[in-house]
């Protein structure tokens, strides 16, 4: 079956014995193979690669041979593995550049008629890291970025969907991109991003209503091929993930700041990363909503009918895959969609209320809004009693505060000092609820808490309202905390995230793993148990890490084991149950809604605390004026000369003045719709706000030192909504 000759037939060769275990079957031929293999073609195609002549002839005879294609461009001999493609980009590359138009045509089109034969035969073996790699290389010729109708990439890409389906299958592709350098991956991404754009733009002609979206989702298949494309980039994304993994691995970090002390940087190309704004996708992004709300109506009508992108058919899906690939969006445009959901679910509830309102003949009455009625000085045990007693559906309704004794009417800033009071009295001392750490200057659930667990339910429950609400709150969790937020105990939290958390005790870990002589290591760290010892009302406690730990000692041999068992008490078992009620509260929120599939944990953390960046010059120019106030208005420009003057400090007070909080929305403070009016003519009156449109009133004054101490004053006091 395996035509040679000559030496090429040596028992010895490892490339000949490979080559003879990927075409052993018992089949006339090997499944994908259109004619008997031929070992002395390999040795031409990598030569033609190397010598850069033939190149035009090997390039279309590789592209119509899957046996070739399983066995160039090989880094050594051998078979890949899971772990290793054993591919050469750079040999690939060689052979495809500077290909001319005709034979790289010629190519693409030999390479179309395979895969469509390897299509009609089915996937059921590709997912063999010995056939897989063919996909590999096949992914390797630059034509199929090239502009056009993308038809061989579009073949392409139906293969890659059915392997993403295959269990394992993307895993192992995307270990292997993520051993590929940077700039192939980089190149990937934007061969797919470049198809994805000009497939929208294309289609969407004079319209990009939700009528005119699924029309064209459906004409020619696009909304299928942009699926597709999404799933080759799942891939990339994979790849960028495992990168990134690396790059924040504490021995990948431990190296750096070696380096570092040394005055030298880490040269590590395994630890370069995309970053997350090269996968986001203008034309999606920016098209009105169109896309955006199609697809979340064909995935509300898919999970309706009791179906998720893993049991669907797909020649029954309409969606163009956004949801179940989320990395192509903006934390913008992640927002939007989660307010038209949460707009969908309010409205549903409403009709469904209203429908047993009817046969119960007016017998329900049931309020649109979630109304608190709260005292400043029983917040906590006003919100908790009306929070229990309401149960979980009414959580997704708009939120509105009504502070016993004040006539402030909530249009939004009641709510934001409701959130702003509640969470300063949960973090208080005499709550007990929650632990400072000072070296990162964050908090951590109090493990020995008296507090009931409701407590930390109801703190869950606020910041699911204020994500639903859009108030931005001023808590202070390290990461690990939304990490457990979002995947729960598959959140496999380690050293890197105690680094970030709890420096000093992570490196006397990681000095404890460094240590290379088990001789002295008992002298250098013993005695040590597994055991944890704390403080609790003034007397050492001991936490055993295991069962009987308090009498193992930790030796070099299980030392990260102890390491191991060390953090997760730290962020898993010592809080458990208050992370647990904490987390219960945050799923009364979000419930039933596509949040988890949505926002990444770095993002719950944008959505939750906003940015800490702030660029006034974006507020500026987003900035709109009333009541006889322009942008060329000598106020106005007086009053952005001195903003800009502000130290950092203070522009986060005059943003706490106009807006109730002190940091920028998601998207940053350009999304921020800050109105100022002329309030009259020159006086001594302060300027004052309308926090809950962020409308600032601005007396007309004639100077600028005027202006700037009557706003430096202003700013000083801005708590309260009594009327008086």
């Amino acid at each position: 079956l395996l035509v040679t000759t000559g030496a090429a037939a040596t028992k010895t060769s490892e490339v000949f014995a490979e080559a003879l275990r990927l075409a052993q079957t018992d089949r006339a031929l090997p499944k994908y193979f259109s004619h008997a293999p031929n070992l002395e073609t390999v040795a031409a195609v990598n030569k033609a690669a190397e010598e850069g002549r033939e190149r035009e002839g090997k390039a279309q005879e590789l592209c119509s041979d899957f046996f070739l294609l399983c066995m160039v461009f090989k880094t050594r001999p051998g078979p890949p593995t899971e772990e290793d493609a054993n591919f050469d980009h750079v040999k690939a590359a060689k052979l495809f550049e500077d290909l001319s138009p005709e034979a790289s045509e010629a190519s693409l089109v030999a390479l179309c008629g395979l895969v469509d034969q390897m299509l009609q035969q089915g996937s059921e073996e590709l997912h063999l890291p010995a056939y897989l790699r063919a996909v590999m290389v096949m992914l390797s010729h630059p034509g199929l970025g090239e502009l056009g109708d993308f038809e061989a990439l579009k073949k392409i890409l139906e293969l890659v969907a059915q392997l993403h389906k295959t269990k394992g299958t993307k895993e192992i592709l995307s270990k292997w991109y993520s051993q590929l350098p940077m700039t192939v991956l980089e190149g990937r991404l934007a061969q797919l991003q470049q198809f994805v754009t000009l497939s929208l733009l294309e289609a969407q002609g004079d319209g990009f209503t939700l009528e005119d979206v699924s029309a064209m989702g459906q004409k020619d298949g696009l909304a299928r091929h942009i699926r597709n494309a999404l799933r080759l980039m799942d891939v990339c994304w994979g790849a960028n993930q495992l990168r990134l993994e690396h790059q924040q691995h504490w021995r990948t970090r431990r190296k750096a700041q070696k380096l570092r002390q040394q005055g030298q940087l880490l040269e590590d190309e395994a630890a370069l990363t995309l970053p997350v704004t090269q996968f986001h996708n203008d034309a999606v992004n920016e098209c009105e909503e169109g896309v955006l709300k199609h697809d979340l109506k064909e995935v509300l009508e898919m999970q309706y009918r009791g179906q998720y992108f893993a049991t669907i058919q797909e020649e029954r899906r309409r969606d163009f895959g956004i949801i179940e690939f989320p990395f192509v969006l903006t934390p913008v445009s992640k927002v939007r969609m989660l307010n038209i959901e949460s707009l969908l679910l309010q409205r549903e509830e409403i009709r469904r209320n209203m429908t047993l309102s009817v046969i119960l003949r007016g017998g329900l009455s049931e309020n649109p809004w979630l109304v608190l009625k709260v005292r400043r000085d029983h917040i906590v045990e006003d919100s908790l009693r009306q929070l229990a007693e309401v149960g979980r559906d009414p959580l997704k309704k708009p939120l509105k505060i009504h502070f016993d004794g004040e006539e402030g009417v909530d249009e939004g800033g009641v709510q934001k000092e409701f959130f702003q009071l509640l969470v300063e009295q949960l973090y208080e001392e005499d709550y007990g609820m929650f632990e400072r750490v000072d070296e990162s200057r964050n908090f951590w659930f109090n493990k020995n808490s008296f507090e009931a667990n409701v407590q930390f339910q109801l703190f869950g429950i606020v910041l699911g309202l204020a994500i639903y609400n859009q108030v931005i709150l001023d808590v202070h969790f390290p990461m690990a905390v939304y990490k457990k937020l979002m995947h729960g105990t598959r959140a496999n939290l380690g050293l890197h995230d105690l680094l970030d958390f709890q420096p000093s005790l992570a490196q006397g870990l990681i000095t404890l793993l460094e240590h290379e002589d088990s001789a002295t290591f008992q002298e250098t760290f013993g005695p040590l148990h597994f055991c944890v010892e704390y403080e609790w009302l003034g007397c050492l406690q001991e936490a055993e890490l295991k069962e009987g730990g308090k009498d193992i000692e930790v030796t070099f041999e299980n030392r990260e084991e102890y390491v191991r068992r060390y953090i997760d008490y730290i962020f898993n078992t010592s809080v458990e149950r208050q992370f647990n009620a904490f987390r219960n509260g945050f799923d009364a929120c979000i419930s039933g809604t596509l949040f988890r599939q949505l926002f990444r944990y770095d993002e719950l953390e944008l959505l939750i605390c906003g940015s800490q960046e702030l660029d006034f010059r974006a507020l500026e120019s987003a900035a709109s004026y009333q009541d006889g106030f322009t942008s060329s208005s000598e106020p106005v420009r007086w009053f952005w000369e001195v903003v800009h003057d502000l130290t950092v400090e203070e522009k986060r007070s005059l943003l706490q003045f106009c807006t109730g909080c002190d940091r920028a929305p998601v998207g940053g403070l350009g999304r921020l719709p800050l109105i100022v009016s002329r309030a009259g003519p020159d006086s001594d009156v302060l300027p004052t706000v309308h926090t809950c449109f962020n409308h600032l009133l601005l007396p007309d004054y004639k100077s600028k030192d005027k202006l700037e101490s009557r706003l430096r004053l202003a700013i000083q006091h801005c708590h309260g909504f009594g009327l008086k």
